[in-house]
């Protein structure tokens, strides 16, 4: 499950804060006083692109640039990530068709690589209720359909290390400043600041330098939630944004290999089973709930989200003092008894909640992308959203896509970078054009991740919300040339004018026709009978007059909607 934060870790936000509060006037004179350096001419024909960020979506950018024939420098405010360990946070996410097709656009074995090397397949959910049911619920219409769990490091470090074998020059330890200055009437060109931190053994070491760079060149900005780009921007008047942070944040809780001891759906009173390598584990518990996705060794990496803040069921409530721990052990023996033998027991699911970080969550929305030829931001540093609908890498890979197909339109030929096409004027048309395309569905998949926040709190634990997934999972398998469900879509589209504002509007349209057909069954058995006996020309019927004609005012073709 990927948990973006807004900017990584807390220590890390409070550095930022802290940072934040020198005078600005002092910081730009200290960068004024910098020897300038120029960077991003082009030399003996070859067209350079700076890449600020070495995260997911900027070694892929870096990648999808090096082999059109830019030349690419990548900063990095982090040290290389290949030469340390984990550092035990976001270290798995989910993935999905829809952002592999930017790996798969780059041709070669990448995509069979990543698969076979570094990816499980999870078929669905795995709902724990809080009466002991184990229910699986699959994401698509099959067995074809599923979704992957990666490790965010290695899928990382994978990244970087195709950029580099491609011939990225890579800068670690460079972290920009918000003095940086992307204004002038130039349609390319900006000035970057950045402070250069040598690291040793993890530690940084020795005094920062500052290093101040004339750009000649565009800048892709990937810098991710707590883009210095983005801050920039805005301190120059040339965007504006905002960062809603929810109250709740979240704190990793690894599960052990459970070896044979499987925790996954039994199938059960006729249900459809899955074993728990396979499924995304949730223990839907209301006001909070936790959540585990396997790892490659057979473990599980698993999440628990509540309250930040409050006297009850809350981060600060669970301190790690003797009172704190004696409050997360009753908590825990009330809402999670059955996960407890998968995390190691009472003490060890205590000692995680209590001692491990909290991180926070949040969306972040920016008003403006692209500037002209010299910027456009990409990936959490325009648009982050929570972790809920496991979309945030698959929406930046998504971005690298577009901005693919853009540069071939305006800066290529047959795929490759041609000199004489790149021009500030074409460079400012493809972000302009890519800032137009992406930005409506980046604000559509931010909605409905926090959308999805209640669904897997509150209503995968509710029975006719189950029964609705069951009804819908009938249709899209009756009269899969007409219905294909929304969360299918998300994950499964891409390509049909299957985007993710196109998918949140036929959503709306489909969840009420499903609640026509189930109607107003209240109790258990009544779900049960009212699902096995849904009027299947009634629903084609509701599918045809109201769900087809919007499809075609959207120009959607569903086949496009899979693997």
């Amino acid at each position: 499950m990927p948990t973006e934060d807004l900017a990584h870790t807390p220590a890390e936000r409070a550095a930022a804060e802290a940072a934040a509060k020198k005078p600005r006037v002092e910081e730009a004179d200290v960068f004024a006083s910098a020897e300038e350096q120029t960077l991003g001419a082009s030399d003996n024909g070859e067209q350079h692109i700076v890449v600020l960020g070495a995260g997911l979506v900027g070694a892929l950018c870096a990648v999808v640039l090096l082999r059109k024939g830019f030349k690419v420098t990548v900063f990095e405010r982090y040290q290389d990530i290949r030469s340390i360990p984990s550092l035990g946070r976001s270290i798995n996410l989910s993935v999905t068709s829809r952002g592999l097709r930017a790996i798969r656009a780059l041709g070669g074995g990448f995509y069979d690589e990543i698969l076979d090397q570094l990816c499980t397949r999870i078929r669905g959910r795995i709902i724990h209720m809080p009466s002991g049911e184990v229910v699986f619920q699959r994401y698509g219409k099959d067995d074809t359909e599923c979704n992957y769990s990666i490790s965010r490091l290695d899928l990382n470090k994978y990244l970087i290390n195709v950029a580099a074998q491609n011939g990225a020059e890579f800068h670690f330890g460079h972290q920009l400043s918000d003095t940086s200055d992307f204004s002038g009437d130039e349609l390319v060109g900006c000035k970057l600041n950045f402070s250069c931190q040598k690291y040793e053994g993890g530690v940084p070491s020795g005094s920062a330098q500052h290093l101040r760079f004339r750009v000649l060149c565009p800048v892709i900005a990937c810098d991710g939630a707590g883009s210095r780009a983005r801050y920039a921007l805005n301190r120059s008047g040339l965007t504006t944004f905002t960062e809603d942070i929810i109250p709740r944040g979240y704190k990793e809780v690894l599960f052990p290999n459970p070896g044979e001891n499987d925790f996954g759906a039994k199938g059960e009173d006729g249900s459809e089973p899955c074993h728990g390598r396979y499924g995304l584990h949730i223990w839907p518990r209301g006001e909070h709930m936790l959540m585990a996705l396997s790892n490659r060794d057979g473990s599980f990496t698993g999440t628990i989200y509540m309250d930040n803040k409050g006297p009850e069921d809350s981060f600060e409530a669970f301190s790690d003092t003797p009172e704190g721990r004696e409050k997360c052990a009753a908590f825990c023996q009330k809402h999670y008894a059955k996960a407890l033998p998968y995390v190691g027991g009472l003490e060890s699911m205590v000692r995680q909640i209590t001692t491990n970080p909290t991180g926070i969550l949040g969306t972040v929305r920016t008003a403006t992308w692209a500037v002209r030829g010299k910027v456009i931001l990409l990936g959490d540093s325009c648009h982050a959203m929570v972790p809920f609908f496991g979309q945030g890498c698959n929406c930046g890979f998504e971005d690298t896509l577009w901005l693919s197909k853009l540069l071939d339109k305006h800066c290529c030929r047959d795929g490759k970078c041609v000199p004489e096409l790149c021009t500030g004027e074409n460079f400012a048309a493809c972000f302009a054009a890519l800032e137009k395309e992406r930005k409506p569905n980046a604000e559509a998949i931010c909605d409905m991740a926090l959308e999805n926040f209640v669904e897997m709190r509150d209503k995968t634990g509710d029975l006719r919300f189950q029964a609705l997934k069951k009804v819908e999972n009938k249709l899209e398998n009756t009269f899969p040339d007409k219905i294909r469900s929304r969360y299918a879509m998300v994950c499964y589209g891409g390509e049909g004018n299957v985007s993710y504002a196109n998918a949140k509007s036929l959503g709306m349209v489909q969840w009420d026709i499903l609640e026509q057909l189930l109607g107003p069954a209240a109790d258990t058995d009544d779900l049960g009978k009212a699902v096995d006996q849904i009027d299947m020309q009634k629903a084609e019927k509701l599918l045809e007059e109201y769900l087809i004609p919007r499809q075609k005012e959207l120009g959607i073709d569903l086949s496009t909607v899979k693997h």
